[in-house]
């Protein structure tokens, strides 16, 4: 799924969620399911917490890992893709 780049996301008010040893453990409580995510997912949870838009965090994950924008946006629009397919996160457009 691609994204316009400002498309604004930020995090799901109904989940519980915590960091074990860098990763982020999640339960979402409507449906009792878990969830967790690595390190750079993580990272990205984090920037949620505030809506934020597409773009600036793509550019904001590029200034902080060693790789190239396209594959930065390839990357966070399959996790946000897979994020909102659970209800995790919410998007919309300003």
């Amino acid at each position: 799924m691609t994204f316009a780049p400002e498309t604004l996301f930020h995090r799901s008010p109904k989940l519980l969620a915590t960091e074990v040893d860098g990763e982020l453990v999640m339960m979402d409580v409507e449906s009792s399911s878990y969830f967790n995510l690595d390190p750079i997912g993580t990272a990205i949870w984090q920037r949620l917490e505030n809506p934020v838009g597409f773009e600036p965090l793509c550019l904001d994950l590029q200034q902080r890992y060693d790789a190239p924008l396209d594959r930065i946006r390839q990357d966070v629009a399959a996790l946000l893709s897979e994020l909102l397919a659970h209800k995790l996160v919410q998007a919309s457009r300003p």
